[in-house]
């Protein structure tokens, strides 16, 4: 089908598309939190009988954990064989006073809708499903098209990584599609040409069995608290570069050409900051924004928790201090290995007279990237180029989506990212929301796309 083909069908069957949608978001598919693991099956079943009316052979597959919604859709002989990777899951709603609508009913205001997954990534499958569903209504979709859809990628991904290996013939694919990202400040187009890594766990330092008076034992004995901004601290050198012996060492610089491309999607730092309140100058100071976010690993501390934190005053020694750490990597550099160099260099800085512990290690995947000059990313290019007056930018994200790099590795096929979710979204966020505009424009490149692979 081509570009008004596919715009007449959709001003045809908008509602009946947003109808769909609505009735995907108001399922609670939390996947973190185990009270909700009902209304997640419940969601996948929903799928697996929309995706069969629709014209897919569907069905669950189980995994350890939470199951996966299959679907496919057989192509002419010959044809290239897509798969097409989403979730079902999204984030808890806390806290929940600041939501302006019932997160899990649908509202619609303004050209958006808000509730949670309303972008992420129920949205984004929502006009994907749209465009599957107006390619086989109109006998325009050449290639066999394989959906998994899982149902934890907001909490790690366990049960699909468990059990993918299981299903090498279902796997087998040219091309991997995702429609899980976004595009920069401008809106420009985006074709997201890498993701990072990640890898992460939780430090803790135990000092006495219960928490001290601070007059009485102050000076004596060591504080957690304090101990733990010391231990933090040494992560990093004063020019923001990541002070662990050898966690560079397999760090490649960019191709002149890739960094150029990534330069050219990096909004100012004025309207950086006007986006997310913050001007972009953390990291490391001798690198640009576009490379510290695309191609340099990071250590984040995300949290650090430890006594008092009430009102008033409690003048105590904690017993204990805890901080969560991540770490995005990229190409070339090992999850397990990385975690082994952060691991002995927290072991190395330990403070005296405190026990150091480390849990809950998990390797969320290793990076990917992919090249400019790939067959598929030019489609991508072309078919971008026809919605939009401005340019298509490439963007090597520095956010990761841990399940792809592995499907890829499985399957053989190549990533194609491109979605359209933008920073005003507030994914993960209260009142979390996606425009009418947004789910069109997905829409119709993915009917695009798909219409081009023959």
């Amino acid at each position: 089908m081509n570009k008004n083909q596919l715009d007449e069908y959709f001003t045809h069957s908008q509602d009946h598309f947003i109808d769909q949608w609505k009735e995907f978001l108001r399922f609670e598919s939390i996947s973190t939190d185990p009270e909700y693991n009902s209304r997640c099956v419940a969601c996948a079943e929903w799928l697996v009988t929309k995706l069969k009316a629709i014209g897919f052979n569907s069905e669950l597959l189980q995994t350890p954990t939470k199951p996966v919604v299959y679907a496919e859709y057989k192509g002419k002989p010959g044809a290239p064989v897509v798969l097409y990777y989403g979730h079902y899951d999204v984030q808890p709603v806390d806290p929940l006073e600041l939501w302006e609508t019932k997160p899990f009913e649908p509202t619609e205001k303004n050209g958006r809708i808000y509730a949670r997954g309303a972008q992420d990534n129920k949205g984004q499958n929502s006009y994907a499903f749209a465009a599957f569903e107006t390619l086989i209504k109109n006998n325009a979709l050449n290639c066999t098209l394989r959906l998994f859809i899982e149902g934890e990628e907001e909490s790690g991904s366990e049960g699909l990584s468990a059990a993918m290996q299981n299903w090498p013939d279902k796997l087998k694919g040219d091309l991997l599609m995702v429609c899980d990202t976004g595009v920069v400040p401008s809106g420009a187009p985006t074709i997201t040409m890498g993701l990072r890594g990640i890898i992460h766990f939780t430090v803790k330092l135990k000092g006495s069995e219960y928490d001290l008076h601070s007059g009485v034992h102050g000076g004596a004995v060591p504080n957690p608290a304090t101990e733990m901004a010391r231990l933090m601290a040494s992560l990093h050198a004063a020019d923001g570069s990541i002070a662990v012996d050898g966690y560079y060492s397999a760090v490649r610089k960019p191709s002149a050409q890739d960094l150029k491309l990534a330069e050219e999607g990096v909004p100012s730092d004025e309207i950086y900051k006007a986006f997310v309140g913050v001007s972009p100058v953390g990291g490391e100071v001798k690198y640009s924004v576009a490379e510290r976010v695309g191609f340099r690993p990071t250590v984040e501390v995300n949290g650090i928790h430890s006594g008092y934190g009430g009102a008033g005053h409690k003048t105590i020694i904690p017993a204990f201090a805890e901080a969560k750490v991540s770490s995005r990597i990229v190409p070339d550099q090992d999850p397990e290995e990385m975690m082994q160099l952060l691991v002995k260099h927290l072991e190395k800085h330990a403070p005296r007279g405190l026990t150091l512990e480390i849990s809950d290690r998990a390797i969320g995947g290793p990076a990917i990237t992919v090249s400019a000059h790939s067959q598929a990313i030019q489609k991508a290019h072309t078919v971008l180029s026809q919605l939009s007056e401005q340019k298509t930018v490439y963007r090597w994200e520095g956010a990761s989506i841990p399940i792809v790099s592995g499907l890829c590795h499985l399957s053989g096929a190549e990533p194609v990212l491109v979605g359209f979710g933008m920073e005003e979204d507030r994914i993960h966020a209260p009142n979390e929301s996606f425009s009418l505009e947004q789910f069109k424009r997905g829409f119709m490149y993915v009917g695009l796309f798909l219409s081009t692979i023959a």
